[in-house]
C-alpha cells in the first residue's frame, strides 16, 4: 500500500476519540432540542383568548384544536344574537395565535433550568441516558427506519390527503341540530346558532352545543384522513409525534418521565 493511499484512507477513517467527542456534542445538541421542545409544549399546553367584545372565551388544548367555548351570561346587552357566532371564530382565531406565539416563545426562550425537565447528563454514560448503541435504543431505530421506509413508498398519495384536508370545507351540527359549525381545514370558521332556541338557552347551553358540535366535526374530519390515520402513518405519529421522547428513544436526550394519561 503506497504513502499515498494510506493518506486517503486515513481522510475517511477518523479518530475512534474524535468520534466520542462529535457523539458528546451531539448528545448536547440533541438534549438542547429536547428542552426546548419541552419548554414549548409547556407554554402551549393549554391557551385561552376572548373575543374583542368580551362575551366568549375559547380554551384550545395541547393539540391546538378546541376544547371548550365559554359565552358569558352578558353576552346579549354587548352584541346581538347574529353576531355571536362571529364573536366564538374570533377568540377561537385569537387563541390559536397566542398559541403558536407561546410556543414559539418557549422554544426560543428555553434556557435549560425549566421546571420537570431532566438535566443533561456530563458524559455519553451519564445517568438518564440511553446509550445509542444500547439495545433499546438500537431496537428503536430499526423500527423507525421500517415504519418511514413504509411512509415513504406511499407519500405522494399522503401529500394529496393532506392537501384535501387542508382546502377542505365542512360543516357539523350538535346532537340536537341546534349549532352548527364550519371547519376550513382546522380552523373554524363560521358557528351558526338557531335563534329560536338561543332566546331560550342559557349561556353554559350554548358553550356546550357548541363543543358538542366541535367534537362531531372532528370526529367527521378524522374519517376524511383516513390514509394517515392509518399503517403505517398512526404508527409513524407514535414513534415521532413527541419531539423529546423521539429523542430519549433514540439514545440522544434524556429518558422521559411516562404520561399521567
Amino acid at each position: 500500500m503506497t504513502s499515498d493511499n494510506l493518506i486517503d484512507r486515513g481522510r475517511f477513517m477518523g479518530h475512534p476519540l474524535d468520534d466520542i467527542a462529535e457523539l458528546e456534542e451531539l448528545r448536547l445538541q440533541a438534549e438542547d432540542l429536547a428542552r426546548r421542545f419541552a419548554a414549548g409544549e409547556r407554554e402551549a399546553a393549554e391557551v385561552s383568548a376572548r373575543d374583542s367584545h368580551e362575551v366568549v372565551r375559547v380554551v384550545l388544548a395541547s393539540d391546538g384544536r378546541i376544547s371548550e367555548v365559554d359565552v358569558f351570561f352578558h353576552w346579549q346587552r354587548r352584541i346581538s344574537s347574529d353576531q355571536l357566532g362571529a364573536a366564538m371564530v374570533e377568540a377561537a382565531d385569537e387563541a390559536a395565535r397566542l398559541r403558536i406565539e407561546a410556543w414559539s416563545n418557549g422554544v426560543s426562550q428555553a434556557t435549560g433550568n425549566e421546571p420537570d425537565v431532566p438535566a443533561p447528563a456530563s458524559s455519553p454514560t451519564g445517568s438518564g441516558l440511553t446509550e445509542p448503541g444500547d439495545e433499546s435504543a438500537v431496537n428503536f431505530a430499526r423500527g423507525l427506519f421500517h415504519v418511514l421506509t413504509d411512509s415513504f413508498a406511499r407519500l405522494d398519495d399522503l401529500a394529496a390527503e393532506a392537501e384535501r384536508a387542508a382546502l377542505a370545507i365542512s360543516t357539523s351540527a350538535d346532537p340536537e341540530d341546534r349549532v352548527r359549525v364550519t371547519l376550513s381545514g382546522e380552523r373554524l370558521s363560521a358557528v351558526s346558532i338557531d335563534n329560536a332556541w338561543l332566546r331560550m338557552a342559557h349561556a353554559d347551553q350554548v358553550g356546550a352545543a357548541v363543543i358538542q358540535a366541535l367534537q362531531q366535526a372532528y370526529a367527521d374530519r378524522e374519517q376524511a384522513i383516513r390514509l394517515r390515520n392509518s399503517w403505517p402513518y398512526d404508527e409513524l405519529e407514535r414513534m415521532t409525534g413527541d419531539p423529546a421522547q423521539l429523542l430519549a428513544n433514540l439514545g440522544l436526550g434524556p429518558r422521559q418521565a411516562p404520561r399521567s394519561d
